[in-house]
């Protein structure tokens, strides 16, 4: 083979991979400290017999601290590339109850939802905010990170998380 067509190949898929990488309208990749993490979701109730659900769920790491902790975890991501990189995170953590599903997060039935985690852009919040209002049981939580709901008030602010009880 030529070597033009062979390095052309390579550069289109690793343009291929990168753009899903870094796919989202809602929200770019920007991972969250760990110790923040396992901080927030202790405060949140995450525990065994608790559903989670992370929407946006990035590189997997909330989905699977929550699962860590016991949680029935789901991360919700519209990158296929970041869904793959999850899984195989998952594969290494053996007896954790976790999933990881590529679509748009919009169109998902929330529910069965404990506790929901999100830290989307203000636009995806926004959106999401009335949303969650109708469908979500009595007593879920939701957190949000940096970008919070205009109109539901927050029952606990820790630090850049604000956390959210549905009460009707």
């Amino acid at each position: 083979m030529d070597t033009t067509l062979i390095i052309s190949g390579g550069i289109l898929i690793g343009c291929i991979i990168s753009l899903s990488w870094f796919a989202g309208s809602d929200a770019p990749f920007v991972p969250t400290k760990m110790d923040h993490i396992r901080k927030i979701l202790k405060l949140a109730g995450v525990k065994k017999g608790k559903r989670f659900y992370e929407l946006g769920s990035g590189d997997g790491r909330v989905v699977l601290a929550a699962a860590k902790l016991g949680a029935y975890a789901v991360g919700i991501e519209q990158s296929w590339i970041r869904i793959l990189y999850s899984k195989q995170l998952a594969l290494h953590l053996p007896g954790i109850n976790v999933k990881f599903y590529h679509g748009n997060l919009f169109s998902k039935s929330y529910k069965d939802a404990d506790i929901i985690y999100i830290y989307l852009l203000h636009k995806g919040v926004k959106k999401l905010e009335e949303k969650l209002k109708k469908e979500l049981k009595k007593g879920a939580i939701v957190i949000t990170q940096t970008y919070h709901f205009p109109n539901w008030r927050p029952f606990k602010k820790e630090g850049d998380f604000w956390l959210y009880k549905q009460t009707f």
